[in-house]
């Protein structure tokens, strides 16, 4: 694996730009498995064996990457919790889905729970809790689009059942989509891998990226913006889209 990346480091919080993989924290069903958390953790006490761990203040799927903050103290913690409780955070994703939606740009309004029938996954329910998201789509290509979403709730899967609302769903959702990767033969017509070898996915895995975070600073009360570049697979996998499937 990479070194972390570090986008944002000083004495109250930490700004990582999380690989795809890897769990913000250790997973009930796998306590054996690396989270993003420990592996910070492992960095901080290479210099300074005595570094206490990480504060969570959020969290991101476990094959989402992009933006996440770590708080180092309880105060920076409980101030910048406060911000995401009071929906003063301001968040943009970026999902590559399936078609396009309609309309191709709009604020989403709709109810989620927790589904009881599928453990780990959310339900749309009328009574349930509030999910509100501005989105606009910036891309299209002949069967999937690069929409940026900008929620301004924190529910659980809140992108991603924003773009199933709109029958658009993240690219190799396994549990609002298809869950199927996304090959290059599927747009570029007349492609074939080389013989004798197997076909590799450009995407394997949730298309979905958080782009930035903007807070106030837990110290100082200014505002301040982190954005976390694109991961390889997606980065490769939209230079492939524009070059072959640009509408």
């Amino acid at each position: 694996m990479r070194p972390l990346e570090i986008l944002h480091d000083d004495d109250s919080f930490v700004a990582v730009n999380k690989p795809a993989g890897f769990s913000t924290v250790s997973e009930r069903w796998d306590h054996q498995a690396p989270c993003l958390i420990d592996l910070l953790w492992d960095l901080w006490k290479k210099k300074d064996p005595e570094a206490l761990k990480p504060h969570v203040v959020h969290r991101l799927d476990k094959h989402t990457s992009g933006v996440i903050l770590f708080a180092r103290n309880g105060s920076a913690q409980s101030h910048l919790r406060q911000q995401f409780m009071n929906r003063e955070v301001q968040k943009r994703y970026g999902a590559l889905v399936s078609d396009l939606p309609s309309p191709a740009r709009g604020t989403s309004i709709f109810h989620v729970d927790e589904n009881p029938a599928r453990p780990g996954s959310m339900r749309f329910q009328s009574d349930g809790k509030e999910c509100v998201t501005d989105y606009q789509v910036l891309e299209a290509f002949r069967d999937h689009s690069w929409v940026e979403a900008s929620p301004s709730t924190g529910r659980t899967h809140q992108i991603r059942m924003v773009m199933a609302k709109l029958n658009t769903p993240c690219v190799c959702d396994p549990l609002y989509g298809d869950g199927e990767s996304l090959f290059l033969s599927s747009f570029k017509k007349g492609y074939r891998p080389r013989k004798s070898t197997v076909e590799r996915p450009l995407l394997g895995r949730l298309g979905l990226h958080a782009l930035s975070i903007s807070v106030l600073h837990p110290e100082t009360g200014q505002p301040i913006t982190i954005e976390a570049d694109f991961p390889k697979d997606l980065r490769a996998t939209l230079r492939q889209l524009r070059r072959w499937s640009r509408v």
